[in-house]
């Protein structure tokens, strides 16, 4: 009874590691791809205080879908909306307004990806 009892008890754990190992390969090929998108804010314009332009690249070696954007730390609505697919090597225009900024300090634009990357930097106008 008890060589039963401890053939079940392996079985049974050999089927939990063998799904903890199923869902770390995954999380690990989704690393993978994340470290394959970059993107660049190549640069911004500051448009009187009431509008802005933001130029993005994609320099990674997979496509990337922008899914958000924000300004000092507040998000955003650019036109065109979003999310937008931009190809590997491929370039977006993004225009924010109506939008009241003070153009003597410097604005935090950061660009986020849906796989959770992100360009960022400050511009002043």
């Amino acid at each position: 009874m008890a060589i039963v009892m401890g053939g079940i008890m392996m079985a049974w754990a050999m089927g939990l590691i063998g799904s903890y190992q199923g869902g770390t390969q995954v999380q690990y090929m989704l690393m993978g791809e994340k470290a394959q998108e970059a993107i660049v804010v190549e640069n911004v314009w500051l448009q009187s205080g009431t509008s802005i332009k933001v130029f993005i690249r994609n320099v990674g070696t997979r496509e990337a879908v922008i899914k958000a954007v924000y300004v000092n730390g507040t998000s955003v609505n650019p036109s065109p909306s979003l999310p937008q697919t931009l190809p590997v090597l491929g370039n977006l225009t993004l225009t924010i307004s109506p939008i009241s900024y003070n153009p003597k300090y410097a604005q935090l634009i950061v660009v986020a990806t849906a796989r959770g990357n992100q360009a960022r930097g400050e511009w002043v106008a």
